[in-house]
């Protein structure tokens, strides 16, 4: 079946395997990059819901609609809900009708393959909560490239401790461009939301609320391009004593939701780890005092003990099920 036949199929049943879901809000150049993205991949049955933040009076609206024009698995939506990047996400994944919802910034772009690769998988594991990959990283000095792996299922649980302990799913560098995720636990109303001080986080929160819904498959393998150029975005916005408060917020809530505790550091040590891990990036960039405060954290016991915990999280996870083959993507 060639490609405008498996459009047609794909339309005419109104189902699509996988919709991509791209919030967007005054980036045209970077969207059209992100839209293009979708449109050579070398899978067919899926559809594209672009919501748009800004509406019909933005830069935006015009490019997006002239896709949509041309291609009929383009929708584009503007967003109702509420201004922002909770709202406009969950007016994109609330639209979509696919059975899987590839979620998709604006500024990030699929590489090629990535829904070949993401639909075996989810035929292949069709309860998981949801899949995500990890990426190469764009830099403003070029990219770093992720290239095989293995690929992991997670139950709930390990899922909600190695993010609690910032462990594999840190290292995989999950963003909410690396996710796919399975339509039912968005139907079920896991959607992305506030809590407390967070705003800066809303991400991680989104993720912890997915593994309370049941397994995700990791997948070592660049699925997605992440841009991390200098370009504004929420994640860059937030000062370090913001996202210090927030991290400890999240701590707290996923602690919560842990029912087996044993071994693990408590939420304020975990925070301490962190901020001695993140201290190399912030120093020049946060008073001296600050600084100081963060290095000698090191010098507590409990801390070097979360730190070691934290490693052997990085180290080891739940179990290899699959491989990933970087050439074509292939399974075995």
């Amino acid at each position: 079946m060639d490609r405008l036949q498996a459009k047609r199929r794909g339309s005419s049943r109104g189902q699509p395997f996988i919709s991509v879901a791209i919030p967007t809000f005054r980036r045209p150049d970077m969207l059209r990059r992100a839209v293009e993205s979708v449109l050579q991949q070398d899978f067919s049955d899926w559809e594209l819901v672009i919501s748009d933040d800004e509406g019909p009076a933005g830069e935006s609206w015009h490019i997006v609609c002239e896709y949509a024009h041309k291609e009929p698995r383009i929708r584009v939506i503007e967003n109702r809900r509420g201004r922002g990047q909770v709202e406009n996400t969950n007016n994109a994944m609330l639209t979509c009708r696919g059975p899987w919802i590839k979620l998709l910034h604006d500024d990030d772009w699929l590489a090629p393959g990535a829904l070949t690769t993401f639909a075996r998988l989810a035929r292949a594991y069709p309860t998981a909560a949801f899949m995500t990959s990890t990426c190469h990283l764009v830099q403003d000095n070029g990219i770093r490239y992720r290239r095989g792996g293995e690929i992991y299922r997670y139950s709930s649980q390990q899922c909600l401790v190695d993010l609690y302990l910032a462990g594999k799913t840190r290292l995989l560098r999950m963003v909410p461009s690396t996710l796919l995720v399975n339509g039912k636990v968005i139907k079920a109303g896991c959607l992305m939301r506030n809590y407390q001080s967070i705003s800066w986080g809303v991400d991680q929160l989104f993720f912890v609320d997915l593994a309370c819904h049941g397994d995700m498959v990791a997948i070592d393998e660049g699925l997605i391009f992440y841009d991390a150029t200098n370009h504004a975005s929420i994640t860059a916005s937030g000062s370090f004593n913001q996202i210090d408060r927030e991290t400890f917020d999240l701590k707290r809530l996923t602690w919560s939701l842990l029912e087996d505790k044993t071994a693990l550091p408590n939420p304020e040590t975990v925070v301490r780890a962190l901020r001695v891990a993140r201290l190399r990036g912030r120093i020049g960039r946060q008073p001296i005092a600050a600084t100081i405060r963060d290095a000698v954290q090191i010098l507590r016991p409990s801390v070097l003990r979360a730190a070691n915990r934290t490693m052997q999280a990085w180290a080891r996870a739940p179990g290899t099920i699959i491989f990933v083959l970087s050439c074509g993507n292939a399974l075995i």
